[in-house]
């Protein structure tokens, strides 16, 4: 039976984000946990899927390309429409180039931004703990980390001010000439909440109040920062000079009192000539990546080398577990015989140094058959059997073999 091996080929992507279907139209395409373990049909496809405010993107690696027809169609049935056909669809490099820019910050709304190294981690580490992933998917996010770490410490690809929440904050402050005596509101008391708190504390903005429709979790994010909280009331948040939104809402809403709404809920839920949302940002962010396109360079310069180096990882991580298979093989037939040897001497009430010598004789050339005798077959039918056997005596009498020697073998 052939042993499987991680493939370059058999990974695979489907991609939607801000740039190929709009972020008005992104939330459509998310995908629940309940759908990813659906969509797990098998034990031949892992499958890990990473979700931002700017990107849906599925994972995959296939031991049969057939099953990415499946994959889709399954995918369309969940959402009932047929969702696939907005997607970019990769294979192979393809799949690990895209991963190492999205990783790197190059890729994303806001160019650099660090958020996105720690949501690839903590999408791989949930695809484990959903048991989704197997170590082709672990290989390639694990690498993906690491690249991406890389590239900011070798670039300033993420000097000064990343990431979309960044941009919202830094955008609002550069409206208002006299922040510190701005009223703001924060509908929402999850991750994004959290974030714009903590980022409006560090620029000096202290009259922050936290709405949420769980007045505990907007009292939770509240106190870590000495800001008020509120039960959700559009009529209150009305009342602020500005409205940072991140919530879902199943409808519209208009917020006329406020001099400014930052909208950064998916879909937008505010409606209004003082909203600014995601397709705002998405505009300074356009700026932003003009000059960084300098560091933008740099970082494509070391995926490129990053990627033939992925192509390494795999090659060393199939040679590891061929070495490992084979050893495991070994170890079983050792046991086995030992354990052989073993049931002789136990029959023999006081056996002498020469039986005892006779039986362990045995053992070590049956051991030494069952091991190399297929070896051996095999290595018969090859044309370059002669430098085969060579390669092995020269191995076994010293252990040690020139790499032209090596490679002569190979080829």
């Amino acid at each position: 039976m052939a042993i499987r091996q991680i493939k370059l080929d058999n990974y695979y992507a489907l991609i939607y984000t801000y740039k190929t279907v709009g972020l008005d139209k992104l939330y459509e395409h998310y995908i629940r946990d309940e759908e990813l373990k659906a969509l797990k049909s098998s034990d031949d496809i892992e499958i890990c899927v990473l979700q931002t405010c700017n990107r849906v993107e599925a994972y995959l690696y296939l031991h049969n390309s057939e099953d990415l027809k499946n994959f889709l169609e399954r995918l369309d049935s969940f959402h009932k429409e047929k969702i696939t056909k907005d997607a970019t669809i990769l294979q192979g490099r393809a799949v690990a180039k895209h991963l190492f820019e999205v990783a790197s910050g190059i890729d994303s709304l806001a160019v650099g931004e660090y958020e996105i190294l720690g949501q690839i981690k903590e999408t791989s580490e949930k695809c484990k703990k959903l048991k989704l992933i197997d170590d082709a998917l672990d290989l390639l996010f694990t690498s993906a980390v690491k690249i991406g770490r890389r590239v900011r410490s070798e670039t300033n690809i993420s000097k000064g001010k990343t990431g979309v929440y960044s941009l919202a904050v830094d955008y609002v402050i550069r409206q208002f000439k006299d922040i510190k005596n701005l009223k703001v509101a924060i509908v929402g008391a999850g991750e994004i909440g959290s974030k714009l708190a903590h980022m409006l504390r560090d620029s000096g903005i202290t009259d922050v109040t936290i709405f949420n429709r769980t007045l505990s979790r907007a009292y939770d994010v509240a106190s870590k920062f000495g800001y008020k909280a509120m039960e959700l009331n559009f009529d209150e948040v009305s009342k602020f000079d500005v409205v940072f939104v991140a919530i879902y809402y199943p409808q519209k809403v208009k917020l006329n009192g406020p001099k400014l709404v930052v909208d950064l809920s998916l879909p937008a839920i505010v409606e209004g000539d003082n909203v600014v949302t995601l397709e705002t940002l998405k505009s300074l962010s356009a700026q932003i990546m003009e000059r960084k396109m300098g560091e933008i360079e740099k970082a494509k310069k070391i995926i490129e080398a990053e990627l033939d180096k992925f192509n390494r990882e795999i090659e060393t991580y199939n040679l590891n577990r061929l070495i490992s298979i084979f050893m495991s093989k070994i170890e079983e037939i050792r046991r086995e015989e030992i354990k052989e040897a073993m049931n002789v001497l136990a029959k023999k009430e006081h056996p002498e140094m020469d039986e005892i010598s006779e039986i362990l004789d045995k053992m070590s050339s049956s051991l030494l058959k069952k091991v190399l005798s297929p070896v051996l077959e095999d290595i018969r039918k090859t044309p370059n059997r002669m430098d085969y056997l060579n390669y092995l005596i020269e191995v076994l009498g010293n252990g040690n073999v020139s790499d032209s020697k090596t490679e002569k073998t190979k080829n």
